[in-house]
């Protein structure tokens, strides 16, 4: 077959954009171009498709998908690499196969890596300078949990006083590093050996003749399916009438609400956060560039997240409301915040003070800028309930001292209904924000929901 310079625009799916893939892949095969353009379902929507070609003519193997399906199924390799759970709610469907395709994955790493850093690469928010950006930083590149893995597990196995001739800065780091996951800052180090996987558990090190350290190691991604207590079990089994003395680690360098860490706490596992780590590796003097590389980036995702005490709000990005969220945390006691998931594309929210009323509760939500009154109820007639507590809201309010309290652009109808909000401008004001302020404010309105619960 002679080679087409552009994808076929005279099929159904008329291509906008188009890749040569063949030039990309060396395993193209019969997939010559990927696309995006006008769908050939509806010329008003858009998709994605791989073109195919048989030798002959254009294949009717080619594959045409919505592109948010695209992102999706993105979403489900990514989380299945990780050996994470994602938001898409998958379950095994093939138990006996599922060693298999990890297999696969693994050892496959070397041509899905470049894909993967060509993803974060894309998707890193270019409003903030990194600190890394005067010389390569390769922990730009290695952004991967199994990278963090590797770093944590060559820190630890330094802590071998065997080591401390070979560079007594890094024994003395990493030394400190230890001690920081067991939390015991005293805690005196003659031995170490340390591994990756065993057990599905990330790390594990054997520490003098009496001591077990497990560490669940996580970047952005989350725990789940019960895992922690199920290393606490495996361990105490395989290490019973063996080693007495066992510690368990959740390290955290992305940001997670604050009852998730409350829950792992209760679980048994010490939390070890972003800032821990740094103000344990910032003691370092030495000039191993690892060290200091990674260091440098942690540093950049804790700017970050930071950012919105600088900004105006319609600046934020996904770190600046989560930085944002953590500081609510903190302050006010959030029950939690996170993404949630709608037909418009989602946003990451915050929600807390459910208050107790007749058949439901009154609650507070952040729909990102904006600042929700909500209800939940376990009524039918909900068209009435909602003007019930509309109007209490709205005359509370106003009594309060507090008109900018509003009725949405229109109410919903289902479980969990906005009845009022404050736009941004009246809660955040122009400009950098001032959270102090912002914090008062969400104060009184806590109170006005208090209040108005009351009648």
């Amino acid at each position: 077959m002679k080679k087409e310079k552009i994808a076929p625009w005279w099929l159904s799916h008329k291509p906008i954009i188009s890749v040569d893939y063949e030039e990309n892949d060396a395993y193209a095969g019969d997939a010559k171009f990927l696309s995006l353009g006008h769908a050939s379902w509806n010329e008003e929507d858009y998709s994605a498709k791989i073109w195919r070609h048989s030798g002959d003519r254009w294949s009717r193997q080619s594959e045409e998908m919505p592109i948010w399906r695209v992102l999706d199924l993105a979403t489900l390799i990514i989380a299945t690499i990780n050996g994470k759970e994602s938001k898409l709610n998958e379950f095994i469907q093939d138990s006996e196969s599922t060693d298999g395709l990890r297999d696969f994955l693994n050892e496959n790493m070397e041509m899905f890596e470049p894909r993967l850093n060509e993803l974060r690469r894309l998707l890193t928010k270019g409003n903030i300078q990194k600190a890394s950006d005067d010389i390569p930083n390769i922990f730009d590149f290695a952004t991967s949990e199994l990278s963090q893995d590797a770093v944590f597990a060559w820190i630890i196995k330094w802590a071998d006083p065997k080591y401390k001739d070979k560079d007594e800065e890094m024994f003395s780091v990493a030394q400190n590093f230890v001690r920081m996951l067991l939390g015991e800052k005293d805690y005196a180090i003659s031995s170490i050996n340390v591994g990756r996987q065993w057990n599905n558990i990330d790390i594990w090190v054997e520490i003098n003749d009496d001591t077990f350290l497990v560490i669940e190691d996580k970047t952005n991604s989350s725990i789940h399916d019960n895992q922690l207590e199920r290393y606490k079990k495996i361990v105490e089994k395989e290490y019973e009438g063996k080693r007495n003395k066992l510690y368990y680690a959740y390290v955290k360098t992305g940001n997670e609400p604050l009852s998730v860490l409350q829950g792992i706490i209760q679980i048994g596992y010490k939390t070890v956060s972003r800032v821990d780590i740094i103000n344990c590796l910032k003691m370092y003097h030495g000039n191993n560039t690892i060290i200091s590389s990674y260091l440098t980036n942690l540093k950049c995702i804790e700017e970050e997240t930071q950012s919105y005490r600088n900004q105006s709000v319609e600046n934020w990005d996904w770190d600046a409301w989560q930085g944002f969220y953590m500081d609510l945390d903190l302050r006010l006691g959030l029950n939690s915040w996170g993404y949630v998931s709608n037909p418009n594309g989602g946003f990451l929210g915050a929600w807390w003070h459910f208050t107790e009323i007749d058949n439901g509760e009154m609650y507070l939500q952040f729909e990102k800028q904006k600042l929700c009154f909500k209800i939940s109820c376990n009524v039918d007639e909900r068209s009435d309930f909602r003007w019930k507590w509309y109007n209490n809201l709205i005359s509370t309010a106003e009594l309060m001292g507090h008109p900018e309290i509003i009725k949405p652009q229109k109410f919903g109808a289902g479980c969990y209904m906005t009845i009022a909000i404050v736009k941004p401008e009246n809660l955040f004001g122009t400009g950098i924000v001032n959270i102090d302020e912002v914090i008062e404010k969400l104060k009184e309105y806590q109170k006005i929901i208090d209040a108005c619960c009351k009648k």
